[in-house]
């Protein structure tokens, strides 16, 4: 009998026991979504205050809210490119720099390439207006603008040519040669909106090169890199708040957006031509990353694409 009664209930205990742990289950699980959802709560709130301090030029209540962003999603790509950029602004001295971009990973390298037979000097060679060669620039833009230095060359300039590679594929995303400018200076390439749209999280290739000899072109001069399109939903929220042109371009550099920051100030420069506070911002940008030396050079109007 003590037996019988003993397995009636084990039995009966054992009955009841999946519904006790699924129901604390569903009591974890709930609790579980709370946090993670108090917790993005509060790094959209730490990175908009960020953006907000930094778009007011209040470089240091701005690094703060960063770092609690990122203390929140440690490694955060969003939060750590912001907290670099920031603290670029404080160590240089707002006062003196008013926009300025970290790679990050640091140092400049000159882009993989040849000098082909082009220049004059033979030190000479096309130089992209990129903040390293390390690691892919960053844009929000599904059509973005490429940006090449051009010196002097010693022979007639034939043709400029670029090609946009996503390298999944064999036809390339973007291909298009162009008549020059005869004179030295920067010259731009856009993707025209007709083209496919660059995907979010996708690396894409790029060579930009020039034909002095079309007989030859193995002597042709070129440079090489790659380009990543990303999407910050905190930055797109600031962004959509009242700004000016000049704002938007330090918030894209402080975030990170290398491509967005140089194209919003280039289009200014053509526009404001004589205003000094753009100039500024444009002479910055391009010396924080080493790249002073074409900071005064002229923005051609160039590419068309030959027909």
């Amino acid at each position: 009998m003590k037996h019988r009664f003993w397995a009636s209930y084990l039995l009966a205990a054992l009955a009841f026991l999946p519904l006790e742990t699924v129901s604390m289950t569903q009591v974890l699980a709930t609790e579980s979504v709370y946090q993670l959802a108090q917790s993005k709560a509060a790094y959209t709130q730490y990175m908009q205050l960020g953006y907000n301090e930094t778009k007011r030029r209040n470089y240091r209540k701005a690094l703060g809210y960063f770092q609690q962003a990122e203390r929140l999603r440690p490694g955060d790509r969003y939060a750590t490119a912001a907290i670099r950029n920031v603290t670029s602004y404080i160590q240089r001295g707002s006062s003196r720099n008013r926009i300025a971009f970290v790679p990050g990973k640091p140092g400049r390298v000159r882009s993989a390439g040849t000098r082909g037979s082009c220049f004059k000097k033979i030190e000479e060679s096309i130089i992209p207006l990129t903040p390293t060669d390390e690691e892919a620039q960053r844009t929000t833009a599904e059509h973005p603008t490429f940006f090449f230095y051009i010196p002097q060359t010693s022979a007639t300039l034939q043709a400029l040519k670029f090609v946009l590679r996503d390298d999944k594929s064999i036809d390339p995303l973007y291909k298009a040669t162009f008549k020059p400018i005869g004179q030295n200076g920067i010259v731009s390439v856009t993707v025209p909106t007709d083209q496919s749209s660059l995907q979010i999280g996708k690396e894409y290739s790029w060579v930009f090169s020039m034909s002095c000899d079309p007989l030859n072109p193995d002597k042709d001069s070129y440079v090489e890199g790659t380009i990543v399109r990303s999407q910050d939903e905190n930055l797109s929220l600031q962004l959509q708040q009242p700004n000016t042109d000049l704002d938007r371009a330090v918030l894209f550099a402080t975030a990170g957006f290398w491509e967005d920051a140089l194209r919003t100030l280039a289009i200014l420069r053509r526009q404001r031509p004589n205003d000094p506070e753009v100039e500024k911002y444009w002479e910055d940008l391009l010396n924080s990353v080493d790249i002073k030396q074409v900071a005064n050079k002229p923005l051609l109007p160039c590419c068309t694409v030959q027909k």
